[in-house]
C-alpha cells in the first residue's frame, strides 16, 4: 500500500495482532457491560425482518412486475 510492504508471506508486517485483539476484548467486555449481556446477545443475533423479492432489473428477462417496478405492465 502506497509502496509499503503490509503483507508478506501471508502473514501482516507491523501489526501487532496481540494488541488489536485485547483492545477488541476491551471493547466487547465494555460494551456487554454497558448494555447488558441480554441486549449485547440479541444485537449479535438480530431478527431479520421479512423481505420483499424484488425482480433484478440486470437480468435479461421478460420478468417483471408492476409491484416491483412501480409501473403497469
Amino acid at each position: 500500500m502506497n509502496g509499503r510492504t503490509v503483507k508478506h508471506n501471508h502473514r501482516l508486517v507491523g501489526v501487532d495482532l496481540d494488541a488489536l485483539r485485547n483492545k477488541v476484548s476491551a471493547t466487547v467486555e465494555h460494551l456487554q457491560s454497558t448494555l447488558g449481556k441480554d441486549t449485547w446477545a440479541q444485537g449479535m443475533n438480530p431478527d431479520i425482518p421479512e423481505t420483499k423479492i424484488l425482480d433484478n432489473p440486470y437480468m435479461y428477462t421478460e420478468y417483471s412486475s408492476a409491484a416491483t417496478h412501480g409501473q403497469q405492465l
